[in-house]
C-alpha cells in the first residue's frame, strides 16, 4: 500500500471509531475528518464542498421536508381509529404495524416511518391487551427492511446510487434495490410475524404488565408535611422505590452524610431513579409528591421521546425555551446513556430519552412540534386533513415520476416541495430550520472522503485482498462477503458511513473479478440496513429500546436469525438475477 492509502485507511478507521463511540456529534466528526483529509492532501480543495451539491444530499433534504409535512397532517388520527377496530389480537397488531411500517419505509426514511407508526402501535397494543415489548422491536426491524426496497428508503441507498453513477454513468433506478431488498423484506416480515412472539417471550396480558409502567425515570420527589416517611433514613428510600437515590436536597443545599445517618424531613427533595409504577404508588399514597414549580400544577401529563434530529439534543432541562415560554415542566426523564449527577434540570437531553412533561395539552403539542419530539400517543399538528391529503397526493405523484424514471428523484421531490409551498401546505422557512442538519452535514462531508477511497487506490488494494482470499471464480461468495461485511460494520457505525466506506471497495471487487458492480453495490445497500444485532447501531432500535424497555441481549435473540434469513434471501436473489 502507498503512503496516501495508509494515511486514508488510518483516517477512516479513526472516523469509524469516533462514530462508534457516539460521544461526539456525528456532523462534527465528519467535518473534522473532511478537514483532516484536505490538510493531508487526500481530498482536493476544489472538491471539499462537492458533497453539498451531491444529488444524494439534495434528495435527502427534500424527503425530510416532505416527511415532516406528512407527519404534521391529521391523517394518522382517523387511520389509528380504523386500525384499532381491526386489530383485536396480538398477531393482528403485529401483521398490521410490521406490514405498514415496511411499506411506509419504502417511500420515506426509516426514522420518519417509525415516528409515524410508533404512537399508533402503542394505541393498538393497549386496545389488543398486549405489551409494546412484543410489538415495537418487530416494527423497528420492519421499517429497516422496507428501506431496502427503493432508492429513497434510507440515505445509504442514495449513497450507493451515487457510487453506481460514478462507476457506470447511470444511477440506480427507483426500485432497482428491490431486486435484493424485496425478497429480504418478505422473508423478514414472515419471520417477524411467525417467530417474534416466541423469541420475545411472554409479555402479553394486562396493561399492568406493560414495560412503560416499569420504565425507570429520574425525577425529584418532595416529602410533604403529612408524610409518614418523615424521620426515615434516606438510605431506605431506594428499597421502597425499588430504585436508587442520587441526591438529598434540604433548603436548596445538598446533604452529605454517611448511609443511614441522614433522616428525612418535611420539604426535603430527593433526586431518584425508579420505576414509574413505584413513583406513582408513593405519590398516590401521599407519601411523596413530584417536585417542581406551581406553574403547571394540575395540568396534563405527556410522555414524549426525543428524536435523533431534535433541536433540544444536548440541552439541559432548564434551558429549553420552547418549554419555558409555554409554562411546561420536564418533571421526569428516562435515560440510559448518562450518569446521574446534579439536579434533574442539569441532565443533558439525548436522543431516545423519554420526557415526562407537565403543562397544558395544547402548549405541549405545540412545543413538541417545535422541538421535534414525538408524543407517545397519536398527536397531530399543523395543517388540517385537507392539506394532509394534498401533501400525500403531491408526494405520491413525485414518487410515481421518480419510479417511472420520468424525472430524477431530486427534481421530482424538489417539485413536490415547491408545489406544497405554493399551495400554502408547507412553510419552508420553518421546515428548512427543522431539517435534520446533523445527518445532512455528515453525509455531505463524508462523500468526498468516500470518493478518496477510490481515487487514492485504497479501494483497489482492499479488493485485491478480498479477491486473493476468496478467489475471482466465486462471484456469489464475494457477494456474501460484501453483504456480511456491511452487516458486521453497521452495528458500530451509522449505515451512511458504512455505505460510503464499503461502496468503493465493492466496485473494485467487481472490477477485479471482471463483473458488473451493480450486484455488489446492492449487497452493500441491503447489508447496511440489516442492522438488527444491537440497539445502538440504528436510531430506530435505540428509540424502541427506550420506549419498550428492552435489554441489550434481546436484539440479537430476534435479530441474528433475521439477519441470516434476510441476508440469505438477498444473496440468493442477486445470484439468480445477475449470475
Amino acid at each position: 500500500m502507498t503512503s496516501p492509502q495508509i494515511v486514508l485507511l488510518l483516517l477512516l478507521v479513526g472516523l469509524l471509531v469516533l462514530f462508534a463511540l457516539d460521544r461526539f456529534r456525528i456532523e462534527l466528526v465528519a467535518l473534522g475528518g473532511l478537514a483532516a483529509a484536505l490538510l493531508l492532501g487526500l481530498v482536493p480543495f476544489g472538491s471539499a464542498f462537492g458533497g453539498f451539491a451531491n444529488p444524494a444530499v439534495i434528495t435527502l433534504a427534500e424527503l425530510l421536508i416532505l416527511t415532516r409535512v406528512l407527519s404534521r397532517s391529521h391523517l394518522m388520527q382517523g387511520l389509528t381509529r380504523r386500525l384499532a377496530a381491526i386489530a383485536q389480537t396480538e398477531r393482528q397488531v403485529l401483521i398490521l404495524v410490521c406490514g405498514l411500517g415496511a411499506l411506509t419505509s419504502v417511500f420515506i426514511n426509516n426514522i420518519g416511518a417509525l415516528a409515524l407508526w410508533l404512537p399508533v402501535a402503542l394505541v393498538l397494543c393497549r386496545s389488543a391487551g398486549t405489551t409494546p415489548a412484543r410489538i415495537l422491536m418487530p416494527l423497528s426491524f420492519a421499517t429497516l427492511l422496507g428501506g431496502t426496497c427503493s432508492v429513497i428508503g434510507t440515505p445509504a441507498n442514495l449513497v450507493v446510487s451515487n457510487f453506481e453513477q460514478s462507476a457506470t454513468g447511470q444511477p440506480l433506478g427507483f426500485f432497482d434495490i428491490a431486486i435484493a431488498g424485496l425478497p429480504a423484506t418478505l422473508i423478514g416480515l414472515a419471520f417477524l410475524v411467525l417467530a417474534a412472539p416466541k423469541l420475545l417471550g411472554h409479555g402479553g396480558g394486562s396493561k399492568e404488565q406493560a414495560p412503560e409502567r416499569t420504565r425507570r425515570f429520574v425525577t425529584e420527589l418532595r416529602i410533604p408535611a403529612g408524610s409518614s416517611l418523615k424521620g426515615s433514613p434516606v438510605s431506605m428510600m431506594g428499597d421502597w422505590l425499588e430504585g436508587e437515590v442520587f441526591g438529598h436536597i434540604r433548603d436548596g443545599r445538598r446533604i452529605f452524610a454517611k448511609p443511614g445517618e441522614a433522616l428525612l424531613e418535611s420539604g426535603d427533595i430527593l433526586i431518584v431513579e425508579a420505576p414509574s409504577s413505584e413513583i406513582e404508588r408513593l405519590s398516590g399514597d401521599g407519601e411523596v409528591e413530584i417536585a417542581g414549580t406551581d406553574i403547571a400544577r394540575g395540568a396534563g401529563y405527556t410522555e414524549a421521546i426525543v428524536l435523533p434530529q431534535s433541536m433540544i439534543v444536548g440541552s439541559t432541562a432548564n434551558t429549553i425555551e420552547a418549554f419555558l415560554s409555554r409554562d411546561i415542566e420536564i418533571i421526569a426523564l428516562s435515560t440510559r446513556q448518562q450518569r446521574i449527577e446534579g439536579r434533574l434540570a442539569d441532565l443533558q437531553i439525548r436522543p431516545s430519552d423519554i420526557l415526562l412533561l407537565r403543562g397544558e395539552p395544547d402548549a405541549i403539542a405545540a412545543a413538541l412540534d417545535e422541538t421535534d419530539c414525538l408524543s407517545l400517543a397519536p398527536q397531530s399538528f399543523g395543517p388540517g386533513e385537507t392539506q394532509g391529503w394534498l401533501a400525500l397526493s403531491v408526494f405520491a405523484a413525485a414518487v410515481a415520476l421518480a419510479a417511472a424514471n420520468l424525472l430524477p428523484p431530486q427534481i421530482a421531490f424538489g417539485g413536490a416541495v415547491l408545489v406544497l409551498a405554493l399551495a400554502g401546505a408547507a412553510d419552508l422557512r420553518n421546515l428548512v430550520a427543522d431539517l435534520n442538519w446533523p445527518i445532512l452535514l455528515m453525509l455531505a462531508a463524508m462523500i468526498p472522503i468516500g470518493e478518496a477511497v477510490a481515487t487514492t487506490g485504497l479501494a483497489n488494494a482492499s479488493a485485491e485482498a478480498v479477491i486473493g482470499f476468496v478467489g475471482p471464480n466465486h462471484p456469489t461468495v464475494l457477494l456474501a462477503c460484501m453483504l456480511f461485511c456491511a452487516v458486521a460494520l453497521t452495528p458500530f457505525v451509522n449505515n451512511v458511513s458504512s455505505a460510503i466506506a464499503l461502496a468503493p471497495i465493492a466496485i473494485a471487487v467487481a472490477e477485479g473479478a471482471g463483473l458488473a458492480p451493480e450486484p455488489y453495490l446492492l449487497a452493500i445497500a441491503v447489508g447496511v440496513s440489516l442492522d438488527f444485532l444491537a440497539p445502538f447501531g440504528h436510531h430506530n432500535n435505540a428509540l424502541v429500546m427506550s420506549v419498550a424497555g428492552y435489554r441489550f441481549t434481546t436484539f440479537p435473540r430476534l435479530g441474528l436469525p433475521l439477519v441470516l434469513l434476510s441476508g440469505g434471501a438477498a444473496i440468493l436473489a442477486l445470484h439468480l438475477a445477475f449470475f
